[in-house]
């Protein structure tokens, strides 16, 4: 190839896939969605602290090796700048371009569809969690909300999902009124679903890296409603959010502000709309595919004329 993107490559096979590509002399452009190493380290000691302290800095070595190696990296956020700094990358060689959802096939729609009508109890508010719902995201949350939405008696709790969480939720969720459990939707019924939605949910567990960024939230943000993320505060989802003023953010392990957080959102229809606006405007603003195109199509071709001699 004249160049290879690489990204979310697992970080050892990344490291063996750029030494073969260096000793071909092929160009590589780095897509940095988050710190692997730093991940894979906290992950190692969960196990073993010893075992961190052998392989850590090896790892950490191969990833910068990879970032400075690359004609170019692509990082999803400014935060990275100061790691990039650290590990001797060239600033001309580092480029923010933001993660982004296909806005142009999730529109706005009206919140009283057809898809509200089969599945939301007539007159109830929706309080919406759609996506991945493994054990690492705590379901207990979920299950915990829904039973103060019963005290409430005039919201639901939706959650779409499939997997270990959502089965955890179905076997404990005996006379729980206020959920409704389904299968993950068709695409092309997407937009109806989060439409129908007066709150959507996001969770991230406390490790989660600080630069990433869930898919399920940047496709709230082009919904246009109001975000509860129970996210850690460090977190570029939690940062993204708090800036544009799409949501509320509490940290891991509050429940009780997490229930609060959702309760206030509910009865205030102006804040809701206040952050549902700030949100699609985001999304309008940000995730326009034109210009994403455009950028990419300057960063490779600028890494394939560096890797030539060129300019």
């Amino acid at each position: 190839p004249d160049l290879v993107l690489s990204a979310n490559t697992p970080l050892l096979s990344a490291g063996l896939f750029q030494l073969l590509l260096r000793l071909n002399r092929t160009p590589v452009v780095f897509w940095q969605q988050d710190i692997y190493a730093k991940a894979m380290v906290m992950h190692i000691e969960k196990q073993s602290r010893v075992l961190a302290k052998v392989v850590g800095p090896a790892i950490m070595k191969m990833e910068e090796w990879i970032a400075r190696s690359s004609e170019a990296v692509v990082v999803i956020s400014d935060d990275f700048q100061p790691t990039m700094d650290a590990w001797g990358v060239d600033r001309d060689r580092v480029h923010v371009v933001e993660n982004w959802a296909p806005i142009d096939e999730l529109p706005q729609r009206d919140a009283d569809n057809a898809w509200r009508r089969a599945n939301v109890p007539e007159g109830a508010q929706v309080v919406l969690y759609a996506g991945t719902l493994g054990l690492k995201h705590d379901p207990t949350l979920l299950l915990d909300l829904a039973r103060r939405l019963d005290i409430r008696g005039d919201a639901v709790l939706v959650v779409a999902s499939e997997g270990r969480g959502a089965n955890w939720l179905r076997e404990h969720a005996d006379g729980v009124d206020s959920l409704v459990q389904l299968g993950f939707q068709p695409y092309d019924a997407m937009p109806d679903m989060l439409a129908a939605a007066d709150v959507v949910l996001a969770l991230l567990e406390p490790d989660a890296g600080v630069f990433s960024v869930p898919s399920k939230v940047l496709t709230y943000l082009c919904a246009g409603r109001p975000i509860v993320g129970v996210i850690p505060e460090e977190n570029l989802a939690a940062n993204i959010i708090r800036r544009e003023g799409a949501g509320l953010i509490v940290a891991p392990g509050s429940a009780g502000e997490f229930e609060a957080a959702v309760e206030k959102l509910l009865g205030d229809p102006s804040l809701r709309q206040l952050q549902g606006t700030n949100a699609r405007s985001y999304a309008e603003k940000t995730f326009d595919i034109t210009s994403i195109g455009q950028r990419f199509d300057q960063i490779l071709s600028g890494a394939v004329r560096s890797d030539s001699g060129e300019g």
